[in-house]
């Protein structure tokens, strides 16, 4: 049992084994990437909520991983790191809910990893569009590009802000993730994935 857990926290790239995520995505096709995105993590939180739930140490695992990927995705400049990093930051709300384990914890993780595959692989194929306009992915270098690629800077916002904007699918995963932890009386990691929540917006 303790050996398919750790399979599958590495699988989620839970911390300390979360170090070949940031690393394998962007060294990826983009279409590799997506798929990555699309299944690799969101087969693990599936096994997570089907095999481990209310096991209280993935609460703070999930925590740590929310707050990991969003201060790393807020440092990095690479276009496909700050894609992978996010998916930390994503994966980690959901691997907190499998933890916390109630049944609106789980609806909403499941809800979360729907929703992520959609957002996360419109961002993909943005990214793809623009690395193969331009040839490279580092956003200090990109500066203008909605004036030349109109539909893409579109569907790139719209996948950005589907992760945590009000009235989205991110938003609404999210908040049933974290009220849930509100009506456990959770309160630090209520506290934490609500600053995640905005840190990643």
């Amino acid at each position: 049992t303790w050996l398919i857990l750790l399979g599958i926290l590495v699988n989620c790239g839970a911390p300390p084994f979360s170090a070949w995520l940031p690393d394998a995505y962007p060294a990826a096709s983009v279409t590799g990437g997506l798929i990555l995105s699309a299944y690799t993590t969101k087969t693990a939180v599936y096994t997570l909520l089907r095999g481990f739930p209310e096991w209280e140490p993935l609460i703070w695992i999930g925590c740590i991983m929310a707050v990991y990927g969003m201060i790393y995705a807020l440092m990095e400049t690479d276009m496909r790191r700050v894609l992978a990093y996010a998916i930390l930051n994503q994966v980690g709300f959901m691997v907190c809910a499998a933890g916390i384990g109630t049944h609106e914890a789980i609806n909403g993780a499941a809800a979360a990893a729907f929703c992520h595959i959609l957002y996360k692989s419109l961002l993909w194929m943005a990214t793809g569009a623009v690395l193969y306009r331009v040839g490279r992915g580092q956003l200090t270098e990109l500066g203008g590009m909605h004036r030349s690629m109109p539909v893409t800077a579109l569907f790139c916002g719209i996948g950005a802000l589907s992760m945590a904007a009000p009235g989205t699918c991110g938003f609404t995963s999210k908040t049933i993730i974290i009220h849930a932890a509100e009506h456990e009386k959770l309160f630090v990691p209520w506290l934490v994935l609500a600053l995640s929540s905005v840190g990643i917006f």
